[in-house]
């Protein structure tokens, strides 16, 4: 068989990229409705008709079990892989960054890491109360 009719392989296809953009999708669904529930469905007895709903002492509380740290984390994780694969696969769309593929991987694993440590300092105050 010629080489320009053979079928793409896995890692030319970005069969694990796909794969991993639709999981991480079905992720994001599970996550965010656990979120939304915790945060605004449950009763953590300090809602009060002229007190504000979310405070910082209910998502201290909140946090000091590790269900809800896992859950919050995981959804950071989600929603960066989500949306820097889903830039990535826009960006190669183009063929000028097709040409940069390992540069633009770089600075998105670059980007997605930074971001990531960031959200974990922006939540550490929330689960150590201070």
């Amino acid at each position: 068989m010629p080489e320009r009719q053979r079928i793409a392989t896995t890692k030319v296809a970005g069969t694990w990229a796909w794969f991993l953009q639709r999981l991480s999708a079905v992720l994001l669904v599970v996550l965010l409705g656990i979120h939304l529930y915790v945060s605004h469905f449950m009763d953590l007895d300090s809602h009060v008709a002229d007190e504000a709903l979310i405070t910082f002492e209910d998502v201290t509380v909140r946090l000091d079990q590790l269900l809800y740290i896992v859950v919050d984390y995981s959804m950071l994780a989600m929603v960066l892989f989500h949306g820097l694969n889903g830039f990535r696969t826009v960006m190669f769309d183009f063929d000028m960054f097709i040409r940069r593929k390992k540069t633009v991987d770089a600075g998105l694993w670059v980007l997605g890491i930074a971001t990531m440590l960031w959200g974990i300092v922006i939540l550490f105050p929330f689960i150590t109360g201070g």
